[in-house]
């Protein structure tokens, strides 16, 4: 009897700790806390829920999770927990996070200093809540989109560490909804106070909660490349969020959409070279052409091989010098002798040269012209510029259409965002 009495009364203490707060009514927020199948985490300092596992995978950033953590500092991870507290700014290797308002907190200074909730659902009225919400807010792209599977994370008046003098009243109240198909996901960051910025690490000020560190809001793909982050992230305007509105995407004050399936880099979506082209350096996506063309067929082929593509066109010293050391292995399926397309001719205005991409050619810029081979034009029959290892691989000029002196040739293109699979 005295087990039964004692056990009553530890679960009507933890009832009634749950049952003192009063959700917000913010519209931006999803139903959470006491009246709703919620989770209530245990009061933490660099806390974690452990793995979740989760009935739907979620797809993030290019790939699926069947588990995710929910962590005390502000943040959901995929992976492993992120339990740190320094907003270290993305983008970062290894944490695969959504950072709806990453910094030190603490929901236990001196009891309880916040509550963190969390519960899976795919309730009906949720489902349909989640799927009016993304096709009202992103109507061009997703406006057929249903959802199937929604998960609702809270952090309801949660304080900060070091928390002195009247930074132990400072509280923030914010809340991410994670909403997929099993195909396209989104993420739904809203906020309904913000009281302070940061903890009293990182040379913050736990009676202010002010400092040089703000709170972090975005999200991070684990690559050290791809990420998202919301404009006022790391900055003291994190204190209007509860009544920012995207100027771009409908939706109630407080509340930022982002789209998660997709690897992003900054704010756009990742982008890739064109298939069967091969990335070099950064920025250029290159495919060599070995069967030789006339020049105006050259140009076509590449115009056929991409969206936007064309001959590559030698602008630089360090263009001409990775394209020969490129070529050393290149030239052996040309042909004996045979030169490379480079992009640059005369044909319109004779002495006049222009890129292929129409841009004007800079005489006083860089060149790499054989001696003689602009006094040795015969009478303007040649107006088209190449390049072959037999002259060293300077340039040279020959008649555009000829059946004798075709080249090979260099196509480029944009890179383009990752296709969809959904």
């Amino acid at each position: 009897m005295r087990q039964f009495l004692l056990t009553a009364c530890l679960l009507g203490f933890l009832w009634g700790t749950s049952a003192q707060i009063t959700p917000v009514t913010n519209t931006a927020f999803y139903p959470y806390g006491p009246g709703t199948p919620d989770i209530l985490d245990s009061a933490a300092d660099d806390g974690t829920s452990g793995a979740v596992s989760l009935a739907t995978a979620f797809p993030f950033f290019g790939n699926s999770y069947n588990d995710l953590y929910v962590n005390t500092n502000g943040d959901i991870s995929f992976g492993s927990a992120v339990t740190g507290f320094t907003p270290t700014p993305f983008p970062v290797t290894g944490n695969r996070v959504l950072a709806v308002y990453y910094t030190d907190i603490k929901t236990s200074n001196g009891g309880r200093s916040g509550y963190i909730y969390r519960r899976e659902t795919t309730d009906a009225a949720i489902l349909a809540r989640a799927t009016t919400d993304i096709q009202t807010a992103l109507p061009a792209d997703h406006g057929s989109f249903v959802a199937t599977w929604v998960y609702i994370a809270t952090w309801h008046d949660v304080g900060i560490f070091g928390a002195s003098g009247d930074g132990h009243n400072l509280r923030n109240t914010f809340q991410l909804v994670l909403i997929t198909d099993g195909c396209k996901s989104f993420t739904l960051f809203n906020y309904d106070q913000i009281q302070f910025l940061q903890g009293s690490t990182n040379s913050g000020n736990g009676t202010s909660g002010t400092g040089p560190n703000p709170a972090q809001v975005g999200i991070n793909g684990g690559d050290g490349i791809h990420y998202s982050l919301h404009p006022y992230s790391r900055t003291t305007d994190l204190y209007t969020l509860p009544t920012w509105t995207d100027p771009a995407v409908p939706g109630p004050p407080g509340r930022w959409v982002q789209r998660t399936d997709l690897a992003l880099t900054g704010d756009g979506p990742a982008l890739v070279c064109p298939t069967g082209f091969r990335e070099i350096g950064d920025d250029l996506c290159l495919k060599p052409h070995t069967q030789p063309l006339d020049y105006d067929a050259a140009i076509a082929r590449c115009a056929e091989l991409a969206p936007d593509g064309r001959l590559f066109n030698i602008r630089s010293q360090a263009h001409n010098e990775m394209l020969i050391g490129f070529l050393q292995r290149f030239q052996t399926r040309t042909g004996r002798g045979r030169g490379l397309w480079t992009g640059l001719t005369d044909k319109a205005a004779e002495g006049t040269f222009e890129w292929e991409d129409g841009t004007a050619f800079d005489p006083e810029g860089y060149t790499n012209w054989a001696e003689g081979v602009l006094e040795e034009r015969q009478g303007g029959q040649r107006d088209c510029v190449f390049m072959k290892k037999d002259d060293g691989w300077q340039w040279n000029i020959q008649k555009c259409e000829t059946r004798r002196e075709r080249n090979a040739f260099i196509c480029t293109a944009p890179k383009a965002p990752v296709p969809s699979e959904c």
